[in-house]
């Protein structure tokens, strides 16, 4: 069993007690999208974040490569969007998510070439790039609300999509084994994975005050992917919506040896923009 396949059953035990914690506050209905009828909303978020991952690629001559980046920098990031949407009718609604982000230029290093670490000494010099979307849909159920905030339960999908190019050039010395690779060359490959998730979300307004605090978390799994998202921060509240300064951590790992993505996590700020309908 893999490392990441223990750390599942572990998180998805922790959102079940945080969801018996979150349900179990006293509920009084101040809040009017939960008073019945339509009620909308819509944030505009501006993120960005640092990425680390481990990459699969197959290069030609040797099987598969695995090439790691540990940069968790912005100064590679190229673009980032997300946009989300939120429906309700009193204590049920609907929840979308739309992310895109594209990094480009990224120092990496080959960690593996046919199955076996390389013998000998070897001079790497990989570069690779990335982008890809993530959409996220799912149902909510209000478990609570009043004057201090609220907290949603809810249940749905994500879809992820990613697209990389690895270009190298290098030397190898010594003991090589099998290695048989071209000094250099480039490869380009993507994946995609959709993965049931479960999370809560809510908010925590600051007493006597227009300032609150959201936040976020989910966990998922597929047949052979696990992903989980973690959002905190704060916001201020106006008439028409509010504005928010939070961080957000998303993580995804692929256990198909077959498939691009081994792991990789996007991690940084994110400053968003929300109106009410």
């Amino acid at each position: 069993m893999t490392t990441h396949a223990l750390h599942r059953p572990r998180l998805l035990s922790m959102l079940v007690l945080a969801g018996l914690g979150l349900a179990s506050m006293s509920a009084h209905a101040d809040d009017d999208r939960f008073s019945g009828g339509w009620h909308s909303a819509l944030t505009i978020y501006g993120w960005l974040p640092g990425v680390s991952a481990d990459l699969r690629f197959e290069v030609p001559g040797s099987g598969n490569v695995t090439t790691k980046s540990d940069n968790n920098i912005f100064d590679k990031l190229e673009g980032a969007f997300m946009i989300q949407g939120e429906v309700r009718n009193g204590e049920w609604g609907f929840f979308g998510d739309a992310d895109w982000v594209k990094f480009g230029d990224q120092k990496g290093r080959f960690t593996n070439i046919g199955g076996e670490h390389i013998g000998g000494s070897a001079n790497l010099d990989s570069r690779w790039n990335m982008k890809g979307g993530m959409v996220t849909l799912a149902g909510l159920y209000n478990l609570n609300n009043g004057a201090w905030g609220f907290n949603d339960v809810l249940f749905g999908a994500r879809y992820i999509w990613i697209k990389s190019n690895l270009s190298w050039d290098f030397s190898l010395i010594g003991d090589g084994g099998n290695v048989n690779i071209e000094n250099s060359g480039h490869v380009s490959r993507q994946t995609h994975a959709t993965d049931a998730v479960v999370g809560f979300r809510g908010r925590y307004n600051f007493s006597g005050s227009n300032w609150y605090m959201p936040y976020y978390l989910d966990a998922g799994t597929g047949d052979d992917t696990f992903t989980a998202q973690v959002l905190v921060g704060v916001g201020y509240a106006f008439d028409w919506g509010g504005m928010t300064l939070a961080w957000r951590y998303v993580h995804y790992t692929q256990d198909d040896d077959s498939e691009l993505l081994k792991q990789i996590d996007l991690n940084g700020p994110a400053l968003g923009v929300t109106w009410h309908f």
